[in-house]
């Protein structure tokens, strides 16, 4: 796919998912604050944001975690990633970092993330287990790991990967449609 081609996919994607992300009829039935607080998310908090899109949950993350936490959001999108920065400034929110990359790659330290979460990312660029292993690498021992999944993409959290990634489910604690995994 030549560069033009791909500017146009990136633009077309995040045009589809802006117009379900921010639009009034989401807000009123899902409250990105309220979901993740309920999964574990406090103030204080590092939080690392793979596939972050337009921001719908980078925002709700930033008013749980406040001025002594931080969101690390990453995204492959250019179009995502300049649409959450405005959306950032415009509400003065200072405590997350919209970075254009592969979150597989993200160099973070190693054991500095509280609370992980990845929602509607049915494909990883490089492939979901190599974003998972960056999820491991970077989250702390007993920090949580939060995985909503949206459509058909097929997401295996088999034994072997969760002793791969040092990951227990805590069924009890799944919210919202969310799977909710702790670091061991």
């Amino acid at each position: 796919m030549n560069e033009r081609d791909l500017n146009l996919a990136y633009k077309i994607s995040f045009h589809c998912i802006k117009m379900m992300h921010d639009g009034m009829l989401l807000k009123l039935f899902i409250k990105p604050d309220r979901v993740l607080a309920a999964l574990g998310l406090k103030e204080g908090d590092t939080v690392f944001e793979p596939g972050c899109g337009p921001g719908f949950f980078s925002i709700g993350a930033a008013q749980v975690v406040g001025d002594k936490g931080h969101i690390c959001a990453y995204d492959v999108n250019p179009y995502a990633i300049r649409y959450l920065q405005k959306k950032l400034d415009k509400k003065q929110m200072y405590n997350v970092s919209a970075e254009l990359c592969n979150a597989a790659d993200s160099n973070l330290p190693d054991r500095s993330i509280d609370f992980a979460f990845i929602t509607g990312v049915p494909h990883a660029v490089g492939g979901f287990d190599k974003l998972m292993d960056e999820v491991s690498r970077t989250l702390k021992i007993g920090g949580i790991f939060a995985f909503r999944s949206h459509g058909r993409g097929k997401t295996g959290f088999s034994p072997e990967k969760l002793e791969r990634w040092q990951l227990i489910h805590v069924p009890e604690k799944d919210k919202d449609g969310f799977k909710l995994f702790k670091k061991i």
